[in-house]
């Protein structure tokens, strides 16, 4: 991903990349951007450019137990939290750069119970819970309160952000959905992508991927039967 263009292309040196990364290590070196930027020694140009840009903080809910803090472009929008599948958010406050925007970010992840990062294998799991729209609220408000008391911080500013709508879940009942984690075959019908998770109806059972290991990767369309493996069952994909 070019981040001055927006724009995508295939690795030039059609490099498989690692198991736990995106992209391999000279498209890492070409993006020229790390969301981890204050842990690094120095920045790029690039990188430079975009933290001189306004960053809002905010705080993601997730499920029941599961809320973070995060940082994103201002300019962004909300995609950065619908890439990361956050079912409702607060944002905080705009700051005028993604600097001034992480002193924040790192006191409100000194706080128990607020998570920096979710990981996707995580996500997986919390989709199963159904979204109660007025517990989630209730979930960031608490936590408002407990910014406020250990760290004397006030948003004025603040504003709920509702991602679900997003989703296209349509009230579909995920308790029972399979996680296909390992599966390199994706079967079914689309019927919705929460963040990394997209979720397909395959006769009847909802199928949860994590897209992000498909990319990357050729996609090869199937004609005619093969099998996939669902847990515990066989069934051909047609």
């Amino acid at each position: 991903m070019n981040f001055e263009n927006h724009c995508g292309q295939a690795c030039p040196e059609q490099a498989i990349a690692e198991t736990k990364y995106e992209n391999c290590i000279k498209c890492r070196d070409r993006r020229g951007f790390n969301p981890a930027f204050y842990h690094a020694n120095s920045v790029l140009t690039r990188q430079e450019k975009i933290n001189q840009q306004p960053h809002f903080v905010y705080l993601a809910y997730f499920a029941p137990g599961a809320i973070k803090v995060g940082i994103s472009q201002e300019k962004r929008g909300i995609r950065r939290l619908l890439e990361q599948g956050a079912r409702l958010a607060l944002k905080l406050e705009t700051f005028t750069s993604a600097l001034i925007a992480r002193q924040y970010e790192a006191k409100i992840a000194s706080l128990s119970g607020i998570m920096e990062t979710v990981a996707a294998s995580k996500k997986l799991g919390l989709i199963k819970h159904p979204l109660d729209t007025a517990a989630a609220e209730k979930t960031l408000a608490d936590a408002l309160v407990r910014i406020h008391h250990q760290l004397g911080l006030d948003f004025p500013n603040r504003e709920f952000i509702t991602c679900e709508d997003y989703f296209h879940t349509d009230g579909r009942d995920l308790s029972s959905v399979i996680d296909m984690t390992g599966n390199s075959t994706m079967a079914g019908t689309v019927v919705s992508i929460i963040g990394p998770i997209l979720i397909t109806d395959y006769d009847g059972q909802l199928l949860a991927y994590n897209v992000k290991k498909f990319i990357g990767y050729q996609a090869q369309a199937v004609d005619g039967a093969i099998d996939i493996a669902i847990p515990s069952t066989q069934l051909a994909l047609f």
